[in-house]
């Protein structure tokens, strides 16, 4: 198509950042000059500009506008805009860009020349500091032009790729030194520069500061947010969810990092609230830094290069989206690099090492699943599991609502996993279970200890209270505590300084301000108010007996404790203390001449006391607290030197066999020394019953159970 006759005209102005390439400025000022030049019209000027950067718009009369957008993404907001204007409208004869990197800066060349070959073909003239790219050539000018664009775009894409290569050798040189490679410190840490001599400078947020052999670092800088930091973990180790971690710190009115601070959402700007997100509490339980580990590489992105703990790599072309831009992936842990961070550990290594294979067993059985309203009703969740024909699966909280607001029971997981393919409907009353567990604990501990060892243990516990150090819990009473009287404080200087005050209008800006700061002392007093609830501030106790004996009237009023929602929310670390794992089997029974699961009976598992069979969560895999895998079909003929009899397609078949047939072996020997009793639901058990359950079928027999039984 021959050109577009002379007439209106559009620029394209783009970089990659505030602090890359050529400023915006610089490429408009270019633009303008050459629109004069080639005597068409362009509506572009230094205050359009201004006023596009203010209000983030890409596009504004004849400009175009992709600000801080690689250039290797084929998909931009103003690029895109501009390419469908161009061939929508035809009284557009000219298209000037500062340079034909600026147009983009292709990992291929070939998909730039795709979209400059279009603008060509629809009769646009493309002027650039480098030339002019003519519509409608022919002959040995096309392909001057066509090789120009391919030299151009190959070295503008190689050189994003050398300098991608170049920035990922230094940041992992300074990450294997323990250095910071940009962003913001963690919570509770600040921005160091460590100069030659290792002395610390600390730099505020926010302000750049170079000197030469010098290098940033993070390090703690507030000792009440790293004791903050420290209660997360704890409250994580006591099995609380990392959403229930924030809720706790928001009804505490504790703000986070970034509480005050400006920042952009899809182009609009806002104040950042200071709320707690279960996002921010897990990132901050998965940071080693805490344990001085300064961690590079959790995440990798880019283009052409990433990092990892054994140097950098290409990227590959999975890891590319459609726009060619980059995948943001997590690395394996195994992949990013972890160096000593110049600080001392602020919390255990070896609890924080833990806490993460928790957290990671945790997500991986909970992933996708709904998550309790009120994790308080379902204190035994991690330490109920389902024994029937060897199932082993873990019992997770539900709520049964087919009446009135429903009960909190404890179902088979792995069958609601499969949606019953494994396993059966096997349903328990979790309040029902969590009183027989309580008087248990009771009972056992009247029988195993008396006053006299529940007196020296108070009494070595009293010892340690007197000697710990200030808990998490106390840091962050006494942070809401200072901040009230900061508070009361300015309250309290307020009115006089509005008295000495002659000027009107500073007056009036005091007075309003003076109401600001009771509103805001209201408010801190009221979180103070709602800590001091949660957690009272007690003097460690003194009088052993005193103790001995509100601890001996506790166990009497077990039932009373349990129905405490303040009390039952410890209950499940008290119980993960002391290894409490609950094994139950249930069988086939009628209720109201129809067929139900019903509860035959239970094993309670203290310490290293493993239960009957081998445990695993939803997933299938394993769990502490049960007996090993046992074998396959397989291992057990190689083991064994000879063929092994395989299960029966359904569990219960192998009660039917050893009930029903002739051939089967008894159980009895001699004369009638083995019990004839009936169970409670009336049904005689059979050899099979008395053996350890067998391992439910893939196809396993599914029953219309309808509830469980109360113990």
């Amino acid at each position: 198509m021959p050109a577009r006759v002379p007439g209106e005209a559009c620029c394209y102005l783009r970089r990659s950042s505030a602090k890359q390439e050529s400023s915006l400025e610089m490429q408009l000022d270019y633009v303008m000059a050459a629109a004069r030049q080639h005597g068409v019209r362009l509506r572009a000027s230094p205050a359009d500009l201004a006023h596009m950067q203010a209000k983030r718009l890409t596009q504004y009369k004849d400009i175009f506008l992709d600000d801080a957008v690689s250039g290797t993404r084929t998909k931009r907001p103003a690029f895109d805009s501009m390419i469908t204007t161009l061939k929508a409208e035809s009284k557009i004869s000219h298209l000037f860009v500062h340079k034909r990197d600026r147009l983009g800066r292709p990992r291929s060349p070939l998909s730039m020349m795709v979209v400059e070959d279009g603008l060509k073909s629809a009769g646009v003239t493309i002027v650039t500091s480098e030339g002019v790219i003519t519509a409608g050539a022919r002959g040995p000018e096309a392909l001057g032009q066509s090789l120009t664009s391919l030299v151009g775009y190959y070295e503008s894409g190689e050189f994003s790729r050398k300098l991608s290569e170049r920035v990922v050798i230094r940041h992992i040189e300074l990450a294997t030194q323990g250095y910071s490679t940009g962003g913001v410190p963690p919570y509770g840490y600040g921005r160091f520069l460590e100069r030659s001599d290792g002395t610390l400078v600390e730099i505020p947020m926010h302000q750049r500061h170079t000197e030469r052999n010098c290098h940033i670092r993070f390090a703690p800088n507030n000792e009440q947010r790293i004791k903050t930091w420290i209660w997360m973990l704890e409250r994580l180790e006591a099995g609380w969810s990392t959403k229930r971690v924030a809720q706790r710190l928001n009804e505490l009115g504790i703000p986070t990092r970034d509480a005050g601070r400006k920042r952009h959402d899809n182009g609009v700007e806002h104040e950042v609230s200071g709320k707690w997100h279960e996002s921010t509490v897990y990132a901050l339980a998965t940071n080693p830094i805490i344990i001085g580990v300064k961690e590079y590489g959790r995440y990798s992105e880019g283009v052409h290069h990433r990092a990892q703990a054994a140097g950098f790599r290409p990227v590959s072309e999975d890891e590319l989206l459609a726009d060619g831009s980059g995948r943001t992936v997590e690395n394996d842990v195994g992949d990013r690099i972890r160096a000593a961070a110049g600080f001392a550990a602020r919390f255990d290594p070896e609890r924080w090492h833990r806490l993460q294979a928790n957290l990671k067993a945790r997500g991986t059985s909970q992933r996708g699943k709904r998550k309790a309203h009120d994790p308080a009703a379902y204190p035994l969740t991690p330490c109920v599991f389902d024994l029937t024909c060897n199932c082993g699966g873990i019992m997770h909280g539900v709520v049964r609502k087919d009446r009135g607001a429903g009960r909190p029971m404890y179902r088979c997981s792995i069958y609601t996993k499969t949606q019953g393919a494994k396993c059966n409907h096997n349903n328990i009353d979790a309040e029902a279970l969590l009183q027989f567990t309580a008087r248990t604990l009771v009972t056992l501990m009247r029988r195993a200890a008396g006053k006299d060892k529940l007196r020296a243990a108070v009494a070595a516990r009293i010892r340690e209270m007197q000697k710990a150090p200030p808990s998490p819990d106390q840091a962050i009473r006494a942070e809401l505590l200072a901040r009230v009287e900061r508070l009361r404080q300015k309250v309290a200087q307020a009115p006089k300084r509005i008295l000495e005050e002659d000027d009107d209008e500073l007056r009036a800006a005091l007075r309003a301000g003076f109401r600001e700061l009771q509103a805001e002392l209201a408010a801190a007093e009221k979180a103070l108010a709602d800590a001091e609830k949660r957690m009272p501030h007690r003097e460690p106790p003194t009088n052993v007996e005193a103790e001995v004996e509100k601890a001996m009237a506790l166990m009497d009023r077990i039932e009373t404790v349990c129905a405490d929602p303040s009390a039952r929310e410890e209950l499940n670390r008290l119980v993960q203390d002391l290894g409490i794992r609950i094994g139950l089997t249930f069988r086939e029974g009628r209720r109201n001449n129809r067929k139900v699961r019903v509860l035959q009976g239970g094993i309670v598992a203290f310490g290293n006391r493993l239960l009957p069979c081998s445990l695993r969560n939803s997933s299938g895999r394993p769990l502490a607290g049960g007996l090993p895998e046992p074998l396959n079909d397989v291992q057990q003929a190689d083991q064994d030197g000879g063929p092994h009899r395989h299960h029966q397609e359904h569990p219960g078949e192998a009660d039917r066999s050893a009930a029903g047939s002739k051939k089967a072996p008894s159980d009895r020997k001699g004369g009638s020394t083995g019990s004839r009793r009936t169970s409670r639901g009336g049904v005689r058990p059979s050899p099979a019953d008395r053996q350890s359950p067998r391992q439910p079928s893939e196809t396993g027999r599914l029953y219309k159970a309808s509830r469980g039984d109360r113990i």
